[in-house]
């Protein structure tokens, strides 16, 4: 495929929770669209079977087992990238976790989860990437939030909370490091078809769902996209010449 098909050729990136969904799906994008793509996720089991995919089409791709709310795995997982392929050019935060429950039952233990990995997971991932890129001048940032950042779910206020804290620290990123040649993006999703919800409480979803829908939040007639609609997007934004950069990107169905 010639380079016109492979817009982010040469280019070497981190891609982070890809043993699944949005993960997965942009892992694979990016690959086919040139990338050297190095995966991290905590299951090394679908991390092997994506990567064998990746190649078997055609890609370049390795992984690192990293659990987002261990910091030396995290900071492990962005410089193996620069040191084994030579370059850090594109950083995806897409790792995050989530519980379905009201703050009046909350569980201190799921809330540290979320923070730690959805949040601290998040910076320390930042500022690992932000160690090689700085020096070079260049590199890409994109970050992934939730429209719950703005819409504040009921019975989801903590993961709301969380992606909202990354939405505007990637804000004020963005104003430390664009002068300096790194671009910082973020794209807030609603409703994509993954396995994030396997891990919700089942006696509390139904409810939290009627919730949701009074309020207008979600309607369960439109449509559920895929992981892949979300990676197309990412890759539309991460191949955009510089000095131009897609801010902010939020991805719905068309009637949500």
């Amino acid at each position: 495929m010639s380079d016109a098909g492979r817009p982010l050729a040469g280019r070497v990136g981190v891609v982070t929770g890809a043993s699944s969904g949005i993960g997965a799906a942009t892992a694979r994008a990016l690959a086919a669209a040139g990338m050297t793509v190095v995966a991290g996720a905590r299951r090394a089991d679908r991390l092997a079977a994506l990567c064998e995919e990746i190649r078997a089409a055609g890609g370049t791709a390795d992984f690192v087992v990293t659990d987002l709310r261990d910091e030396g795995q995290v900071t492990a997982l962005v410089d193996h990238a620069a040191t084994r392929w030579g370059r850090l050019d594109a950083l995806v935060n897409n790792a995050g976790t989530g519980v379905v429950r009201l703050i009046e039952e909350g569980r201190t233990d799921e809330w540290r989860a979320i923070l730690e990995t959805n949040v601290l997971g998040t910076l320390v991932a930042c500022r690992a990437a932000l160690r090689h890129m700085l020096p070079r001048g260049a590199g890409d940032i994109l970050n992934l939030t939730s429209v719950s950042a703005k819409e504040a779910w009921p019975y989801m206020a903590v993961y709301a909370g969380s992606k909202a804290a990354v939405h505007v620290m990637s804000q004020a990123l963005r104003r430390e490091v664009s002068e300096r040649g790194v671009r910082v993006m973020t794209v807030a999703v609603h409703n994509i078809g993954t396995e994030f919800a396997f891990g919700f409480d089942f006696d509390v979803l139904p409810e939290a769902s009627k919730r949701w829908e009074a309020l207008g939040l979600l309607n369960r007639q439109a449509m559920i996209l895929s992981p892949d609609d979300v990676a197309r997007a990412i890759v539309f934004m991460l191949s955009q010449p510089d000095p131009m950069s897609v801010h902010d990107l939020e991805i719905r169905s068309r009637a949500n």
